[in-house]
């Protein structure tokens, strides 16, 4: 709930801060960043009064009174720990290193146990995913040491 509404002020901000075109529109390019923020607010304002009502939520699979089991914070930890050397190796090592890296991870958070076979197949993907963006849609992705390939 918190996040939600904190999500919903960064976008009001962020939102609020963003320059108009020059030319004259009629939708102002401001209106749905403006609509999706003012949801957001609202949406965590609505689960706060449920919460504050005691309407709190039951996990899928389980029956109100039943045990609810603790979170797995050493998954939680790995995928986070996967994201942020995404950011830390994008710049330097390219897109291709660091979104492997990423996806085998996240892969060896959720339980695979081929991780040749997954690192193999999901550094395939990526690359193709790579050239597609930069050769096809001429979107350049940080090519790290991919560079003068």
């Amino acid at each position: 709930m918190g996040s939600l509404f904190l999500l919903g002020v960064i976008v009001f901000w962020d939102t609020y801060r963003v320059e108009q075109p020059a030319f004259n529109l009629i939708v102002s390019p401001k209106v749905f960043p403006y609509a999706i923020a003012f949801f957001l607010t609202l949406l965590s304002l609505i689960l706060a009064i449920k919460i504050i009502k005691g309407d709190l939520a039951i996990p899928e699979g389980l029956e109100a009174g039943d045990k609810v089991e603790p979170s797995d914070f050493k998954t939680f930890g790995i995928v986070l720990g996967s994201l942020f050397a995404f950011l830390l190796l994008v710049e330097r090592a390219g897109f291709v290193v660091a979104a492997s890296v990423t996806f085998f991870g996240i892969t060896v958070a959720f339980g695979d146990k081929k991780h040749l076979k997954t690192g193999f197949f999901g550094t395939l993907f990526i690359f193709l995913v790579y050239l597609s963006f930069t050769k096809f849609l001429n979107v350049p992705l940080p090519a790290g040491i991919l560079k003068g390939l």
